[in-house]
């Protein structure tokens, strides 16, 4: 029996554990050290506090990241991303029972809430090729006729200047911002839009933020830069969804994963999907999946089916729901849409959708996430271009300006000289009648040249300073 005094101390210690849980849930964006904790729960005793931590993080409540000092706690309600090791990779993936989200309809809330009972309720899944191979290319539809025409009208945009498959170009700023933002979001990574613009656009790391985290999204810039610089000649093939793994996962995954299809296994907690195994197969299942993909007319069906079969079938060791993301947009961006950038997609909704697909093969819910988002993308990208105006030339030349400007820097042209020596050095691919537009734009380009700007270019602070001595 307990003493009198060991009741009192449980209760005590409950009470305490309570407010600790409740000062989580309440901020569960944020993750908060030992230090912010103590200070905001009172007079508890660093070991105490530790004990209560531990606890509650093998129970399962809480999740942690970071070591030591830099060791940081949250409420557990959204999928962790564990780093891969040899051999067998886990990744967490719970779910939080919160209310369904009204972007999903009565019958899509009856499925999510099949994949929100208890694991053990569930019964075991894994992959279904006879699923795959039943979607018929052009009759299959995982979007209904209506919701691809509602949103092509919503998304068709003109060619930057004409030229087909380049509108992409107009909005490439906001979208290397927005899609590195929120696809990086929906992993987990704790940056914040103007942190990820600061980032993105000047190379400006945010401080106290995990080195991951800042490679997450300087890995998202350099994937979307491969698909616009790509914009002429790209196609979903497998050459192009290894390429957008190999720049997305590169220093996330182990040294040689990256771009390659996985030996070992994958394990997802939080649901009873098991994918497959074996390069062979994983390999022949891409092909089989790029294969029906090709021959989808529709941008949208097109999309949706990369979204969908590239996270179900895994075939990278990790990385594989980005990497599908970014797939998906290819149909869109080579159609001049505008590309699905996945805004204001809560993660919990989309984790949802995409496990009912793992254990249902269900499309339902992730296809009204999709529709959902897009129609918010659009509405974005209408409001940034009508904000900001737009100069089609400078856009259509971009990559070629910020090349040119990169190498006058590096080939220590003076800023006096740098009119001239634009002149002599236009690009081939420049249109003659384009010419001296062109130029004005690289040479201001030149004069508004400072620190701002060359994480954008490539050129380091030091290359800066020795054009700037000059």
């Amino acid at each position: 029996m307990l003493k009198l005094v060991d009741v009192a101390d449980i209760l005590a210690d409950m009470a305490d554990k309570s407010a600790l849980m409740s000062l989580l849930r309440a901020q569960p964006d944020r993750w908060l050290s030992a230090a912010e904790i103590h200070a905001a729960l009172g007079a508890v005793p660093d070991r105490t506090l530790r004990n209560w931590l531990t606890g509650l993080i093998e129970s399962g409540d809480i999740e942690s990241r970071g070591e030591r000092k830099g060791r940081r706690y949250r409420s557990r309600s959204r999928p962790v991303l564990i780093t891969p090791g040899a051999g067998a990779i886990e990744r967490t993936a719970e779910l939080a029972r919160i209310a369904t989200p009204s972007i999903f309809s009565a019958a899509n809330e009856i499925l999510i809430e099949h994949i929100v009972a208890p694991i053990y309720t569930r019964p075991p899944a894994t992959y279904k090729e006879d699923w795959l191979e039943g979607y018929v290319p052009n009759e299959s539809a995982y979007l209904a006729e209506p919701i691809r025409h509602e949103l092509a009208s919503l998304g068709k945009r003109p060619p930057v200047y004409g030229r087909p498959g380049t509108y992409v170009r107009k909005i490439y700023d906001r979208l290397l911002i927005d899609l590195s933002y929120n696809s990086s979001r929906l992993e987990g990574n704790t940056y914040s839009l103007a942190d990820t613009e600061r980032l993105v656009m000047q190379g400006e790391a945010a401080p106290g933020k995990q080195n991951a985290e800042r490679i997450m999204i300087l890995n998202h810039k350099e994937a979307i830069r491969y698909l616009i610089d790509h914009i002429g000649t790209l196609e979903v093939s497998e050459e192009s969804i290894r390429t957008l793994h190999y720049l997305l996962a590169d220093s996330l995954v182990a040294v040689g994963a990256a771009g390659q299809i996985r030996d070992d296994s994958v394990r997802i907690t939080g649901t009873t999907y098991a994918p497959l195994e074996g390069r062979e197969r994983l390999t022949r299942l891409l092909l089989r999946v790029i294969e029906k993909a090709r021959a989808i007319r529709d941008p949208f069906e097109q999309s949706l089916f990369l979204l969908v079969h590239l996270s179900y079938l895994q075939p990278f060791t990790d990385v594989n729901k980005r990497t599908a993301r970014l797939a998906s947009i290819i149909p869109l961006i080579r159609g001049d849409y505008v590309p699905q950038s996945f805004v204001e997609v809560d993660e919990g909704s989309y984790l949802k959708a995409t496990i009912v697909v793992y254990e249902l093969n269900a499309v339902g819910p992730l296809a009204e996430v999709y529709a959902w988002s897009y129609r918010r993308s659009c509405q974005r990208y209408d409001v940034q271009a009508h904000a900001v105006g737009f100069d089609e030339i400078a856009a259509l030349y971009r990559p070629q300006r910020r090349a040119l400007v990169t190498r006058l820097v590096r080939e220590h042209v003076p800023r006096a000289q740098a009119a001239l020596w634009l002149g002599r050095n236009i690009p081939p691919e420049i249109e003659p009648r384009h010419s001296q537009k062109f130029i004005a734009d690289a040479l201001a380009e030149v004069e508004h040249l400072d620190a701002s700007r060359i994480g954008g270019l490539g050129i380091t602070r030091e290359e800066l300073n020795e054009w700037q001595r000059l």
